[in-house]
């Protein structure tokens, strides 16, 4: 393992101009009310020796935005890729940046458990003018798409998950983050990505929401909150076109769910709230729909305000669009199915990298580098 190097003083070649697309964004609102957003991007493509992941900030509410403020990058010298971020604010208001490796170097394989690492550096005060990272920590081999949940007993639970195991996977701490315990849910209906949530039930019981390859959720539950044991993951009815979603108790005690409601392609992203942990849920509130599959959505992340605002993020067209996008909407918004507030709004770009004009020379090194990267890892990985 090695450990990911947070560059704070990223320099020209991280600027937009220079991006070739964009995508699988994150978000995080700071106790003072400063917003970061953050995603994947640099090269041609998803998972190419070029790859970074971005921070950005705003301090008007996502009105106006900073150039990055600190960047992850690949490292194909230590044979790892960072393949993407996640933010999370704790309960002490310290800013989490969780970055993916996959390690390519040892003579591993993308079916070794071990291939994926998951990072994290913490920030104390995400609202000091100076941002000050703590030493990177190791949390444990998996790929983390998804915010942690804090459970009414302390323990913060993540859900990393690894296509090569047969059952969810999740890690847990007991002492705010210094330490994780592996654990294991219900078996996987199909080993592929299984991003997944974990919400804590008002009777204690833990229910996980996981992507599946087929266009519905699939949900694994356990009675207690320690976790002990888990049933079989099984399908729910809840469309979501196989994509990343977000599930979270609103302070209100209502559950917040955002997800592609669709059995085709990344399209029809929409909110929904329930009174009943999940049982029923109302009338979807539209964020945005999508036209054909290059414009393709995804990856909804969300961040909530003291004052109940929900700020959403996710990105359009990673290669042809390259667009990241907000939303802000309040619970009211989605209990009527419109927008009711004056500040309220949605699919707003917050950052749209530039289409070339000679977009089909790009298109060839896209070509050139993917297979460059297959030579270089049939080298490697025997």
């Amino acid at each position: 393992m090695t450990p990911i190097i947070v560059n704070t003083a990223p320099g020209e070649k991280f600027q937009l101009r220079h991006r070739l697309w964009q995508g699988c964004p994150t978000i995080l609102r700071t106790p003072g009310g400063r917003l970061f957003a953050g995603w994947y991007s640099g090269g041609t493509g998803e998972a190419e020796p070029e790859n970074y992941n971005l921070l950005i900030q705003s301090n008007d509410d996502g009105w106006t935005w900073s150039n990055p403020v600190a960047v992850v990058e690949s490292d194909f010298s230590c044979h790892y890729l960072a393949i993407d971020i996640q933010l999370w604010l704790d309960p002490a208001g310290r800013m989490w940046m969780f970055i993916t490796q996959r390690y390519m170097g040892g003579g591993r394989k993308m079916t070794d458990p071990d291939h994926l690492a998951l990072w994290a550096v913490v920030c104390e005060d995400p609202d000091a003018e100076t941002l000050v990272w703590n030493k990177p920590q190791y949390i444990t081999n998996g790929f983390l798409r998804t915010q942690p949940t804090v459970l009414s007993n302390g323990d913060w639970v993540l859900c990393a998950y690894n296509w090569c195991h047969d059952h969810y996977q999740y890690a847990r701490s007991t002492d705010q983050g210094k330490t994780w315990v592996n654990c294991r849910a219900g078996k996987k209906q199909h080993p592929d990505f299984d991003e997944s949530m974990i919400l804590e039930r008002k009777d204690g019981s833990l229910l996980m929401l996981a992507r599946d390859s087929r266009t519905l959720l699939v949900k694994t539950e356990s009675a207690t909150l320690a976790g002990e044991t888990w049933s079989d993951g099984e399908y729910t009815n809840i469309l979501n076109a196989s994509s990343r979603f977000f599930i979270r108790r609103l302070p209100s005690g209502r559950v917040l769910l955002i997800h592609n409601e669709a059995h085709d392609f990344r399209r029809n992203l929409v909110a929904k709230l329930s009174e009943d942990d999940g049982v029923t849920w109302t009338c979807p509130l539209l964020l945005d729909d999508a036209e054909n599959p290059e414009r393709s959505i995804s990856y909804p992340d969300a961040a909530i305000a003291s004052d109940g605002r929900i700020f959403v993020i996710y990105d359009r067209g990673r290669n042809t669009c390259r667009e990241i996008l907000m939303a802000q909407i309040t619970e009211e918004d989605i209990l009527r199915g419109v927008l009711t507030r004056q500040d309220s709004y949605s699919g707003r770009i917050i950052s749209k990298a530039p289409v070339p004009a000679d977009q089909a020379k790009y298109e060839s090194r896209r070509e050139y580098a993917r297979k460059w990267r297959a030579e270089y890892l049939e080298k490697l990985v025997p």
